[in-house]
């Protein structure tokens, strides 16, 4: 995913400096800038070794879990993302959040998008978040709405997520306007080169690139892509100067410039160097995009060959898509018509497939306009399996007054100490307080729907989710939705 490169700056980015060592933080997010990334990591996971239990220790576990997971060290990440959960002594509010972020960014790499996308959106609704974590939030959607092919709502989330910046993030070094700068960039290019006429038949990117909104924003004065490539001619950051660099020869190949192949190969080089080796695979997908669009089949064979195993390894959904295309294009220009045949069929079988699963994903913070929407099974992701059981129990007997914690607790077999303890390291929340939050949300959406339209309607919609007490549904929606049942009617 081309996203894995911004990831462990925004983290950063978005971590509190620490007031005791604000060294660490400025080294490992120097290194990461200067393109040194066995720097960073060796800097992180000094952080995170000497930290010990000062206050500044669950930053530095889950920033170090955050390039693990970059790198593909998926069990050791998840480990150091709960250790870091554990460590954290402020408040619930905030063992929440990070539990949400941390589940978020692990189902994102594992390409479980519709569970990011939750998380995700999750996190940026939270009350009184700290600015940054938010534009961390937003930051994960566009990378989401990206990889599912809708890029006319990943451009929106990414102008949401300016508008947020500047807003309220103070952003003396620059470091988040470059960030921007070079994604804004990023996106426009690979749109440009999806746009390709040779590219028409690639169906999963056309069924987004031919909507009206994309169109709009494509043709829209400010939005170009030479007039994006001028706003970031100021970027100097080495590590965001690389990528930029790449994706303006990635455009000379897709015009069939072929000298731009040197400078691709150059950088391809840097990221085996860096071991990045999931990015490389990202790189060798775009260039022989790229290179297809340019009319060079035979560039683009050769830069896919290192990924014909990993291909043949039964790898399937989104990560799977570009490679069977690319790999049937180049099939058909070498007169093997038959294998080209097979190819496309398996991806145009896996474009629908993905394109089914994407149909039933929202963006709940960019639709809010249009119907609050509870997110669920983002608080699946972030329990063990065990514990994820005693959820799905819950959610199964929401309706029941008389569901009790001890009653969950003998559902899986363990003590009610065990599951208050479970819940609270993994969700910041007790199972008393996550059945509230969960029969009000079902409450509010009950309400939204516009079926109930007077007091007696609100005891009816609450009595149905297993809430008899008016006192209790009126303090408990409040202290959820900062507004009483009565006022969500009348909006």
């Amino acid at each position: 995913m081309f996203s894995m490169l911004y990831f462990p700056v925004v983290a950063a980015l978005a971590t509190p400096t620490p007031t005791a060592e604000p060294a660490l933080a400025n080294r490992y997010l120097d290194a990461l800038l200067n393109g040194k990334l066995s720097a960073a990591r060796q800097q992180v996971s000094r952080w995170a070794e000497e930290a010990g239990a000062a206050e500044h220790a669950p930053h530095g576990l889950q920033l170090h879990a955050d390039m693990q997971l970059m790198l593909g060290i998926e069990v050791e990440a998840e480990e150091n993302y709960r250790r870091s959960q554990k460590l954290i002594r402020s408040s619930k509010h905030a063992i929440r959040i990070a539990s949400c972020r941390n589940a978020a960014w692990q189902a994102f790499f594992r390409h479980r998008l519709g569970t990011a996308l939750a998380c995700f959106s999750r996190v940026a609704d939270e009350p009184e978040i700290e600015p940054a974590r938010a534009a961390e939030a937003h930051f994960g959607m566009v990378c989401v709405l990206q990889e599912l092919g809708r890029t006319g709502e990943a451009s929106e989330a990414l102008e949401s997520l300016t508008a947020l910046v500047e807003r309220d993030i103070d952003d003396r070094h620059g470091h988040w306007h470059d960030v921007l700068a070079t994604l804004r960039f990023d996106l426009a290019v690979q749109s440009e080169v999806r746009s390709a006429s040779a590219l028409g038949d690639h169906v999963y990117w056309q069924s987004a690139l031919s909507s009206d909104r994309v169109l709009r924003l494509a043709h829209a004065a400010d939005t170009t892509v030479d007039s994006l490539r001028e706003a970031v001619s100021g970027v100097r950051t080495p590590l965001l100067r690389g990528r930029i660099d790449y994706l303006k020869r990635l455009r000379l190949a897709a015009c069939a410039d072929r000298d731009a192949m040197g400078g691709l190969h150059d950088y391809l080089n840097w990221a085996r160097e860096q071991g990045l080796t999931d990015y490389q695979r990202t790189l060798r997908l775009e260039i022989a995009l790229a290179t297809l669009a340019g009319a060079a089949p035979h560039l683009a064979h050769a830069v896919l060959e290192p990924l014909h195993q990993i291909g043949r390894n039964g790898t399937t959904g989104h990560r799977q898509l570009e490679y069977l295309y690319c790999t049937a294009k180049t099939r058909q220009a070498q007169g093997r018509a038959q294998e080209s045949l097979q190819l496309y069929s398996r991806y145009a079988l896996v474009a629908m497939q993905c394109l089914r699963e994407d149909s039933h994903v929202r963006a709940p913070s960019l639709n809010r306009a249009a119907k609050p929407s509870p997110q669920l099974d983002d608080v699946s992701a972030r329990l063990p399996a065990k514990y994820r059981r005693a959820y799905g129990y819950v959610l199964d007997n929401l309706d029941r007054r008389d569901l009790s914690v001890r009653e969950v607790a003998a559902e899986i077999g363990v003590t009610e100490r065990a599951l208050q303890s479970a819940f609270k390291n993994f969700l910041g929340l007790s199972p008393t307080e996550l059945i509230r939050r969960q029969r009000m949300e079902r409450i509010r959406a009950e309400l939204t729907e516009g079926s109930y339209a007077s007091e007696r309607g609100v005891l009816s919609a609450a009595s149905k989710w297993g809430v008899q007490n008016r006192s209790t549904l009126v303090n408990g929606y409040r202290k959820q939705f900062h507004e009483a049942p009565s006022e969500t009617l009348e909006r």
